[in-house]
């Protein structure tokens, strides 16, 4: 089972579920709210891993193989912690808060001085100014969300991490927190690699992922 990133949609996995599909049964689909499935409330990260339960539960899939990317990497790592999986992949996962440089928090003051004295702007990323009231709802929830002990629930299942060098959304110290959080974990981290392993270096990405599906990354 394949889950995207915040801003993108099953789609994103087509040449992965591709490479899969000769070996398993490959469910890619558009996270609420994302692609063609939409929604008219916002939902937490814990709502959307119940859904995906029963997603799962109607198609009588017991022990899935989870990936997650970005903030699908946060929706697997609940999932993991609550339902039963066979394997569990994090692909530029977040999930762990991070804290503000200087640059940032200077920023949210000047913001919050002029919303103060009735000065409308715009500020935000790019994938809170892209999204409607809904969805960033949805983004300031997920990224406030911190889930280091939701990780340490994760337990006996095999779990790969795998990260780009030069991922600036993700840096690879958060991969390597949640390494640490999660029993058994392994940490893949690409060379020459930003935030979509999967897309910059596919064949790369597909030989670790394929390791890792039969067993053998240690």
């Amino acid at each position: 089972m394949l889950l995207h990133g915040w801003g993108a949609n099953k789609n994103t996995f087509q040449r992965l579920a591709e490479n899969l599909s000769d070996r398993f049964t490959v469910y890619s689909i558009d996270l609420p709210g994302f692609g063609e499935s939409e929604i008219g409330l916002p939902l937490n990260l814990y709502e959307v891993a119940d859904i995906i339960y029963h997603f799962c539960e109607n198609l009588k899939i017991e022990k899935p193989i989870v990936l997650g990317h970005s903030y699908g990497g946060r929706i697997s790592i609940i999932y993991a912690s609550k339902y039963p999986v066979e394997k569990l992949i994090l692909v530029s996962s977040a999930g762990i808060r991070q804290n503000l440089n200087w640059r940032k928090k200077a920023k949210v003051r000047v913001y919050k001085i002029l919303k103060k004295c009735g000065i409308k702007v715009k500020m935000g990323s790019k994938d809170y100014l892209n999204s409607d009231n809904v969805k960033r709802r949805m983004l300031v929830d997920a990224v406030n969300c911190d889930l280091k002990k939701v990780m340490k629930k994760i337990e006996n299942v095999e779990t790969l991490l795998i990260y780009g060098k030069e991922d600036k959304t993700t840096p690879v110290e958060l991969g390597k927190i949640i390494e640490k959080n999660i029993t058994g974990s392994a940490l893949v981290i690409m060379e020459h690699c930003g935030h979509f392993p999967y897309l910059e270096q596919p064949t790369v990405f597909q030989l670790i992922l394929d390791s890792f599906l039969v067993g053998d990354v240690s």
